[in-house]
């Protein structure tokens, strides 16, 4: 004949020590979970610092990698720029009556080498700055001597020197111009105008 074992009592003392026990690792594990979620923010946040780091310099790389491509050339036609210069010179300094066959198509060999070194300048982006009739503009220009001139708005270019040129929008070198003065007051000395966008600190 089987007999039921009776269920085995705690004494009062080890249950409200099993009690204080449980509630006792109810905060312990809370503060464990608390700790578990901070860490988890800060790891969170860490990415998220990351990420936006690595986006800034993805952009900042692209940024320089676009301008190194941009301005490429810039040694180049800087060195091009005398060649140009010279051309133009030789043209200047021929006379308008040509009468020898041989000057005159010297003469026209000029022009056309003149004005294919223009042109292919030009297709790289490299195009000259406003030259005589143009109001002064400080970003672009050198006034070399001012001239006494009623015919003209004072601070207009009335003569260069030497051709000033433009690699897309940053400046390879300045116009060296002369300017009016004496005449209605122009536009020229505008502290801003076309040539305010063009980077002259290159």
């Amino acid at each position: 004949m089987n007999q039921e074992t009776p269920e085995t009592e705690l004494p009062p003392e080890a249950a409200a020590a099993e009690t204080a026990s449980e509630a006792a690792a109810q905060p312990a594990a809370e503060d464990k979970v608390a700790q578990l979620e901070a860490e988890v923010a800060k790891l969170k946040d860490g990415y998220i610092r990351a990420h936006a780091e690595m986006e800034n310099i993805r952009k900042r790389t692209a940024a320089e990698i676009e301008s190194r491509l941009r301005y490429a050339l810039q040694g180049l036609a800087k060195d091009i720029l005398p060649v140009a210069d010279n051309l133009q010179r030789a043209l200047a300094a021929l006379p308008k009556d040509i009468q020898d066959e041989a000057v005159k198509n010297m003469a026209v060999g000029l022009e056309m080498t003149e004005k294919g070194l223009v042109e292919a300048l030009e297709r790289y982006h490299v195009h000259a700055v406003p030259g005589v009739g143009a109001p002064f503009d400080p970003h672009v220009h050198q006034a070399v001597q001012e001239v006494e001139d009623t015919t003209v708005p004072t601070g207009t270019v009335v003569q260069v020197f030497q051709p000033g040129y433009v690699l897309h929008d940053r400046l390879l070198r300045a116009a060296m111009v002369v300017v009016s003065k004496g005449g209605p007051k122009g536009e020229g000395q505008a502290p801003s105008g076309p040539g305010a966008a063009v980077d002259t600190q290159a």
